[in-house]
């Protein structure tokens, strides 16, 4: 049985759009304490992207992701999860992803804090006749020496494929 990719695009994506992850990781570089070092909140520049967060999140956790949530996201990164346009109130981030991403983003904000680096996915999730095509990256952000909790700064970006089988051709 062969199977075919049939791109559907979920809504335009410019060539910038999937090239966020690594705009993502370079920033989070340049406001790094030098070389493998995480950045400190103090220390981390928000401003020079405030109107360019797209597809990127930030999420409050600490060693229980059962508590994370987010605490800003993008217009894209909502409209591609089906969640409000901004954050209104903090919910537990398993109340408000669909269920097929909730896997990636526990693993990767448990692979960025364990790990003290970036933590890069790409992949797909099989949805009822499509395919969502994805990449990601969680960064850990520290938010203060003694403290427990952290935050991931990231982006997420998918594309939905339709997958046709192709039987007798």
């Amino acid at each position: 049985m062969m199977k075919d990719l049939v791109i559907a695009p979920k809504g335009p994506q410019s060539p910038q759009d999937r090239r966020d992850v690594g705009r993502t990781i370079e920033h989070w570089l340049r406001n790094a304490s030098g070389k493998d070092q995480v950045p400190f909140l103090a220390n981390f520049d928000f401003a020079s992207i405030k109107g360019d967060w797209g597809q990127r999140f930030l999420i409050c956790t600490d060693q229980d992701f059962e508590n994370a949530a987010f605490v800003a996201y993008g217009t894209k990164f909502a409209k591609l999860l089906d969640m409000p346009e901004t954050v209104t109130a903090i919910v537990p981030l398993n109340r408000q992803i669909p269920e097929r991403y909730r896997a990636l983003f526990v693993e990767g904000c448990s692979n960025a804090l364990s790990k003290r680096m970036p933590a890069r996915f790409s992949g797909s999730f099989e949805h009822y006749v499509t395919v969502e095509l994805f990449r990601a990256v969680f960064l850990p952000i520290q938010l203060h020496p003694n403290w427990s909790k952290w935050l991931i700064f990231g982006s997420f970006n998918c594309r939905t494929v339709l997958s046709t089988d192709r039987k007798g051709l």
